[in-house]
């Protein structure tokens, strides 16, 4: 791939980290998995672990890019508020165009969950709404039920912004430690409060996994190096991190402990999630780096947004089509969520998601040249 083929823009302020773009392939095989085979919601929730790698994933360049881009303005290459204005119109143009393309694809097709919550979904409150529905004791989500984490990030790239580049830059490691902090303990009062099982889907209600992944950025800036709460993240963290899921797994096998459960799933997925973005940030070796690095899957996680935002619509829209061209029993030999059905769902989300990035989205990103940081 040539560097225009990536998301990545050559007036980011960070060095293009090839693996994670691997990273991400590996993240949305887990949602596509979940989603599209059901024997595998038995055993593990790879959609809640690969949504949480993404989380750290954000949360770590996020940072990573708007710390380098105040460091632009406080030593005066950049005018001051051009930072956090290109930071926004960057955003808008790599996300906006296509989450307003599928709701208007899932509208007009009548996808199920979207029209009832159309104002929540526009406003990228999604995940709020589908809290106060579940509260509600009413089903929630449909065919948009992943817009809940597309929610979050917005939510976080809203507000974090503006954390990093006026609160004095000593406090930063400690502020990302306290929101990593506030994630548990949110979710153990809330849902203690409210009994209500999808807390997680809150901003903080999952910002351990973004805050971790913050802090990670400010682990690889030599101007922490000598700060009295920033540590390398090693193997102890993660070792911390397959314990607790180790605990977590134990404690669902039992169907109680629900308030451990609730408190330990997002913390134990992203303490892994955050030593596994390191290892690749860095540019790990052996068997799983090279996998990380081999064309097809930086590919798949290139076009990964893509692939998240259709690939619960299509089911819905497919069966619709064929139903309205006379062939109702067309898709019947996929069968109920088999290996069939995952490998038919997964190849035509990979497709069309290639097509919308090389058609759609990637001329749109391109556009972000034109709005340096400095």
């Amino acid at each position: 791939m040539t560097r225009r083929d990536t998301i990545w823009s050559s007036t980011t302020p960070l060095r293009h980290m090839a693996q994670l773009d691997g990273l991400r392939a590996v993240a949305v095989a887990m949602v596509l998995c979940y989603h599209f085979y059901r024997p595998v919601r038995q055993y593990v929730h790879l959609g809640g672990i690969g949504v949480r790698v993404f989380f750290v994933l954000s949360g770590f360049l996020i940072t990573g890019i708007l710390l380098r881009s105040r460091a632009l303005r406080d030593t005066g290459q950049a005018p001051a508020g051009l930072g956090l204005r290109h930071f926004y119109i960057r955003r808008i143009l790599r996300i906006f165009p296509l989450y307003y393309f599928a709701l208007t694809i899932a509208w007009l097709g009548k996808v199920s969950g979207v029209r009832e919550g159309i104002a929540w979904h526009v406003a990228y409150l999604s995940n709020v709404h589908f809290f106060l529905v579940n509260a509600a004791h009413h089903p929630w989500g449909g065919g948009v039920s992943h817009l809940w984490s597309l929610a979050v990030e917005e939510q976080f790239y809203l507000l974090w912004p503006w954390v990093i580049f006026f609160a004095p830059r000593r406090w930063l490691p400690g502020i990302a430690l306290g929101a990593a902090a506030v994630g548990p303990v949110f979710r153990f009062v809330v849902f203690g409060a409210t009994g209500n099982d999808i807390t997680p889907v809150l901003l903080p209600g999952c910002i351990d996994s973004l805050a971790l992944g913050a802090y990670l950025a400010m682990t690889v800036l030599p101007e922490y190096k000598s700060h009295p709460l920033v540590r390398p993240v090693g193997v102890t963290v993660l070792w911390c991190g397959v314990l607790l899921f180790g605990a977590f797994l134990a404690a669902e096998q039992t169907d109680g402990y629900w308030m451990f459960r609730m408190v330990s799933f997002d913390l134990a997925i992203a303490l892994i999630g955050v030593w596994l973005v390191a290892r690749a940030a860095a540019g790990m070796g052996g068997p799983l780096g090279r996998f990380l690095g081999l064309p097809p899957i930086r590919y798949i996680g290139t076009i990964s947004y893509g692939i998240y935002v259709y690939h619960l619509l299509l089911p819905e829209l497919l069966s619709r089509a064929t139903r309205r061209l006379g062939h109702p029993d067309l898709l019947a030999p996929l069968g109920d969520k088999g290996l069939a059905y995952l490998a038919f769902y997964s190849a035509l989300t990979i497709v069309v998601a290639a097509v919308s990035w090389h058609w759609f989205e990637a001329p749109i990103n391109r556009l972000k040249a034109r709005f340096e940081y400095r």
